[in-house]
């Protein structure tokens, strides 16, 4: 059996979603590593897979683990009772359900949702880890950068070295900014990301809507001919939202 697994978790507590090994070991608690331990205490041997690989400080309340399950195993309702009651507050477990034996977290998954979160007044000290902060933030400018990205381009320049990707093409379905009574959320759908493409998306847009850089130095950096956007936005401000099946498994 194949068990589906949806997670919230708060980034700062981790290095990261996948496995640092060394030695064949896993030397900092990232994501999988505490979710892999909890599955060992209760008889369950099985590697488990992320549906997308978030660095350190970004968070997810909705990341897909998969892995095989026992057969042992009959009850969804108590799987999640335990894997919660070894988790949380680390890791919320959301949902659990049964998939069929073909179904993977990351090559299964047709849409990826990623919220980004900003507010241009000072958050306090316990919401530092949680939100960007822009002291300027032009919502105009803003939407016209975030609207540059819509659509399938090659994302090399966007993007940071160092993953094994085929290839750096990928389409985002939609990108926006909208208000939630102080915040600004952004907010992008697209079928897969590189690492760090959204953080790097995010820099562009907050730099043109700090009036910091034009609008039109995304297409330049599309181009490769100037990069204008080198640095990854603040990681404390993403969150991994959704991830979405076709068939809904």
């Amino acid at each position: 059996m194949r068990a589906k697994v949806v997670i919230a978790y708060d980034g700062s507590r981790f290095y990261g979603s996948q496995h640092l090994r060394e030695n064949g070991k896993s030397t900092l608690p990232t994501v999988l590593s505490v979710f892999e331990e909890a599955l060992r205490s209760m008889g369950i041997f099985s590697p488990a897979f992320c549906a997308g690989r978030t660095d350190r400080f970004v968070h997810a309340t909705g990341q897909v683990i998969g892995f095989e399950l026992p057969e042992f195993w009959l009850s969804t309702d108590r799987l999640k009772y335990e894997l919660d009651k070894k988790l949380y507050p680390l890791i919320l477990i959301k949902k659990v359900d049964i998939v069929n034996s073909d179904f993977h977290p990351r090559f299964s998954a047709q849409k990826r949702i990623y919220h980004y979160m900003i507010t241009t007044s000072r958050p306090s000290i316990f919401q530092t880890r949680f939100i960007t902060h822009c002291p300027q933030f032009d919502l105009a400018l803003a939407r016209e950068a975030i609207a540059q990205f819509r659509g399938t381009h090659d994302f090399y320049h966007f993007s940071k070295r160092g993953s094994d990707e085929k290839t750096t093409i990928r389409t985002i379905f939609n990108a926006d900014i909208y208000t939630h009574k102080k915040i600004y959320i952004a907010r992008f759908a697209g079928d897969a990301f590189l690492r760090s493409q959204i953080r790097m998306m995010m820099s562009a847009v907050i730099a043109i809507a700090a009036k910091r850089a034009a609008v039109s130095d995304i297409k330049t950096q599309f181009s490769g001919k100037k990069i204008r956007f080198r640095n990854p936005a603040n990681a404390s401000g993403l969150y991994l939202s959704k991830v979405i099946y076709t068939d809904q498994q």
